[in-house]
């Protein structure tokens, strides 16, 4: 493994996202909701949302769409938001935006339910990958698998590793 992005170094990209989301939405009386997509990004979203000085609303969804290390499969919704949505600034909360198939999937499913905005926010985008409208992003990376931060290797393991780790 090589550590590619420290504690220290997510912990203050993180702050600045969350600076940014919050300032954003200074004085703006719509509400925001904060939704988690599990189950890679969690602890990004936990830190994110513990860093926000708006207030916010939160949930989580999962996505179901990485069969093997280099296998996407069919992308399916296993958990659903659980509050309304309709009219509300909506951020999407994930550890990596990768080919974009699982996101824009995600994004079509919301739009269904009548968000006022939806934003995207991740952890890692990969470099080679084109963001989406209403993205932002902590860090770019290559084409490496990354662990830690939410992430896991094959076996399930090191998601609770509070850096970002290329195997």
């Amino acid at each position: 493994m090589i550590e590619l992005f420290g504690k220290q170094q997510i912990e203050i990209r993180t702050r600045v996202l969350a600076k940014n989301i919050s300032d954003e939405h200074r004085g703006d009386k719509t509400p925001v909701v904060m939704v988690c997509v599990l189950n890679g990004g969690f602890m990004f979203y936990t830190e994110l949302v513990k860093a926000l000085t708006t207030d916010i609303e939160c949930d989580f969804v999962r996505v179901k769409s990485y069969v093997s290390k280099n296998n996407q499969g069919d992308i399916k919704i296993t958990k659903d938001l659980e509050i309304p949505i309709k009219g509300k600034h909506v951020y999407l909360v994930d550890d990596i935006y990768d080919s974009g198939n699982t996101m824009k999937a995600l994004i079509e499913f919301i739009k269904i339910k009548n968000p006022k905005s939806i934003n995207i926010v991740t952890l890692a985008k990969r470099k080679k990958t084109e963001p989406l409208e209403n993205m932002v992003w902590g860090f770019e990376v290559d084409e490496e698998w990354l662990c830690g931060m939410g992430m896991d290797n094959e076996s399930g393991h090191l998601r609770n590793h509070p850096v970002l780790y290329a195997l």
